[in-house]
């Protein structure tokens, strides 16, 4: 299915990553991938034993050096691109608890900017590389709602899926599409600092309609993932799917005790 595709992805931090089962899938389904982080180490040890071993680079959404830096380095390894997959989220510990009042002006901004306007800035610089069209998908969490445990991740995301179609809508005259993939809970090392997570996840699993494990979860995201970036999603574009065994269109009053 990506046959000779040539892929970026970005936030793969450990095994467990949704970004890290993605880059398999990628794999798998016979494309290039190379890779970026801001820990650059410790994603490289997270990528060792896959079937090939892709390239790692440092990358800071914040830091215009490393942008072009990383847009020099694909140019020189593959002269163009078709996709990107984005997968960066952080933000400050006062910016993720029910308690939102706990973060600062600074702290909020810097969020936003690391997690949201990123995919702006990614495909403002990386875009001019897809000579030939392309894909762009992000990765977002349930927004038809307020999680509390979530913090300012909630509007970062929002605002992430509303990017992510303005990016869409920019982009469409070039032949890019530009997606949104809304997970279901995953129980991922990211996800265990979020207070309340696990919590969350029960009743996320006991909410939806079709079976949902937060354990393998990450699975099923790869695999939408890798359609997305694929022609055979070639006139789907500024759309949110959502990959959560349909926990989304049920009532909040179901996730109450």
């Amino acid at each position: 299915m990506l046959d000779g595709k040539k892929l970026l992805v970005t936030g793969v931090r450990n095994k467990r990553s949704v970004a890290y089962w993605i880059v398999e899938e990628i794999i798998a389904q016979g494309g290039e991938v190379a890779l970026t982080s801001i820990e650059v180490d410790r994603t490289i040890r997270a990528v060792d034993k896959l079937s090939t071993s892709p390239p790692v680079w440092y990358l800071d959404v914040t830091e215009p050096e490393s942008i072009l830096a990383t847009k020099e380095k694909l140019e020189s390894l593959w002269g163009s691109l078709d996709g990107i997959v984005h997968s960066i989220a952080h933000a400050d510990k006062e910016c993720i608890s029910p308690d939102f009042f706990k973060a600062d002006r600074h702290q909020v901004f810097e969020g936003f900017d690391v997690s949201s306007f990123s995919l702006v800035t990614l495909a403002k610089e990386f875009t001019p590389l897809m000579n030939r069209g392309g894909s762009i998908v992000s990765l977002s969490f349930d927004t038809t709602q307020i999680w509390p445990p979530y913090g300012w991740m909630n509007f970062f995301k929002i605002a992430l899926e509303y990017l992510t179609k303005m990016v869409a809508i920019r982009l469409g005259e070039e032949e890019i599409r530009a997606n949104v993939i809304s997970a279901g809970t995953m129980r991922t090392l990211s996800a265990r600092g979020i207070s309340g997570f696990s919590e969350m996840a029960d009743k996320y699993e006991q909410a939806a309609p079709l079976e949902w494990n937060s354990s393998n979860s990450q699975q099923f995201v790869a695999d939408v993932c890798a359609w997305l970036l694929s022609d055979e999603s070639e006139k789907i574009t500024g759309e949110v799917i959502h990959v959560d065994s349909g926990a989304n269109i049920k009532s909040s009053v179901a996730f109450k005790d």
